[in-house]
């Protein structure tokens, strides 16, 4: 039953933003006195039409359901009658033609618009489109987080997991970044070790592909600063290896972070995981340029060749496989260098001594280790290293603001998400033309209808707030003045004024079949993406 509302839902909603956008081209085409041919939804060959008694307009349902258009009378043609037909759009002033153009974007930002600031009134999940977003949402207790990989609810193939419990180990690997879990076998015996509550016990079973023991929250990496060095008469009381967890009751994800709050009180609060008493730090490194900062390993993957050679966190990585490793910008070349085909070698600093590690690398090439740059305060008291732990997502709570104010914040979320849609849309372009690949994270038509599956699940407000975000994407990225996008259109429209002589009509043509055909081809790569992603876990 959830799948047919999810279907209907998907439908509903392209539907309307098609119409939406498309309805603002025809009105105001109309008001402009254009003839308007057709109005059709979907993409053609045309499979029915309609033409009411006393209309010049044809209503028309077409082959491909995704998109829709409005067929002008004397649309981008320079033929010498039209551009004398005043019910032609090529006879229409530069301003009206511009008018036409972006009336569809606008209808799409006043549905953005309206949607989110009912969502806002009302109450709805916050738009938790990045990182940083996150970040914030956890420090003013919006996101709920649970320490690890944390249960959901018990699965078909139960032994036992409650909902709540945090998984520590499978088959004596502990659980560092939360892709244990998906390296199982079928018919593979399996033991968990889990935190329950005050409580640790083992869960045993034997893994079914087709039936999962459990289903966990949302997990998240969540970066942590660690010490790496800690100068003589520091004021923080800190020591080498102590991860930061929170100041002044806030987490800290960063060196800006953690600056902030040591400024925000002369006696700041600082909650740390003490390190074990094994951990040497590697020598102090004072530089401060990109180029010389040095390189940590931040985390060793259980049960990798890694942890098998003995690397561990705070380690200093000096080289690797011979190539040597000054600061962030060497990596790349280091890490591809294979001096040997099916070892690498590390030589590490650890406190005053340099060993050299040869490790047989492991699945897909990897050695199953986690590189971090090291960053300092300001005043050189101390200098830490990144490391990512998992969490869960547990809950991310609803946020609403009175009537008045809702409007408002509508406005800043669009601006945000604006700026953030029009960096995703330039990454998408630049990607395909340099590896003909989609980058991850886009979503196209297949991916769109998983979506909203989901949003279907989560309910009324989330689906509102998800065709929100929809309409507000279609109008950023139609209105970019790309070829084949209404943004395009209005370029060449306005163009000719601007260098004040016309366009050779062959290139325009030109410009618009290769906009045309690149849209095209974005469109199959993102759907192929998408339908590969339905068959590759």
């Amino acid at each position: 039953m959830i799948w047919l509302l999810a279907v209907i839902a998907f439908i509903v909603i392209f539907s309307v933003l098609i119409l939406i956008h498309e309805l603002g081209h025809f009105a105001v085409a109309r008001k402009c006195g254009v003839k308007v041919l057709e109005f059709g939804f979907g993409m053609p060959p045309r499979l029915w039409g309609y033409q009411p008694k006393k209309s010049e307009t044809i209503y028309s349902i077409n082959a491909i359901p995704f998109g829709g258009f409005v067929r002008l009378y004397g649309e981008d043609s320079h033929d010498a009658k039209l551009l004398k037909n005043k019910r032609s759009f090529a006879a229409q002033s530069a301003w009206k033609k511009s008018a036409i153009v972006v009336a569809g974007v606008l209808m799409n930002f006043i549905l953005a618009f309206v949607l989110l600031t009912i969502g806002l009134t009302w109450g709805m999940q916050p738009l938790l489109v990045s990182p940083e977003d996150v970040y914030a949402g956890i420090n003013n207790g919006v996101v709920q987080l649970g320490e690890g990989i944390v249960v959901k609810e018990n699965g078909p193939n139960d032994i036992g997991f409650q909902k709540g419990d945090q998984i520590i180990m499978v088959n004596d690997r502990h659980v560092v970044m939360g892709d244990e879990l998906d390296s199982l076998k079928d018919k593979q015996e399996v033991v968990f070790r889990v935190r329950r509550g005050a409580e640790v016990l083992d869960l045993k079973g034997v893994n079914d592909v087709n039936k999962p023991f459990f289903v966990t929250y949302d997990p998240m990496e969540v970066p942590k600063l660690v010490v790496k060095s800690v100068a003589a008469g520091s004021p923080y009381g800190l020591k080498a290896g102590d991860t930061i967890d929170k100041i002044n009751g806030k987490m800290i994800f960063s060196l800006d972070d953690l600056e902030r709050e040591l400024k925000a009180n002369d006696q700041p609060q600082i909650d740390v995981t003490s390190a074990g008493r094994d951990f040497v730090p590697p020598a102090v490194n004072t530089a401060g340029n990109a180029a010389d900062i040095p390189i940590v390993i931040s985390g060793v993957v259980s049960g990798s060749p890694a942890e098998q050679a003995g690397l561990k966190p705070g380690d200093q990585v000096i080289s690797i496989n011979d190539v040597k490793v000054n600061g962030v910008e060497d990596l790349p070349k280091a890490v591809k260098t294979e001096v040997l085909k099916d070892k690498m070698v590390y030589k590490i600093q650890r406190g005053d001594s340099e060993v050299e590690y040869f490790i047989r690398k492991g699945e897909g090439g990897l050695v199953g280790v986690l590189l971090s740059g090291t960053v300092k305060l300001a005043d050189g008291s101390a200098s830490f290293y990144v490391k990512y732990e998992p969490y869960s997502i547990i809950k991310i709570a609803d946020v609403s603001y009175p009537f008045w104010e809702a409007p408002g914040r509508a406005l800043q979320e669009m601006w945000r998400l604006s700026v953030l849609t029009v960096e995703m849309f330039g990454n998408v372009v630049a990607s395909v033309f340099t590896r003909l690949a989609v980058p991850e994270g886009v979503a196209g038509p297949v991916g769109i209808a998983q979506m909203t599956f989901v949003f279907v699940q989560e309910g009324v407000m989330s689906l509102l707030r998800f065709t929100a975000l929809l309409s507000l994407s279609l109008a950023i990225i139609n209105i970019l003045p790309f070829p084949g996008l209404d943004g395009g259109r209005l370029a060449l429209i306005l163009l000719p004024v601007i260098i004040r002589r016309k366009i050779n009509p062959r290139l325009e043509a030109m410009i618009h079949v290769f906009g045309f055909i690149f849209l095209m081809l974005l469109i199959f790569l993102v759907t192929f993406n998408d339908i590969m992603h339905l068959f590759v876990k």
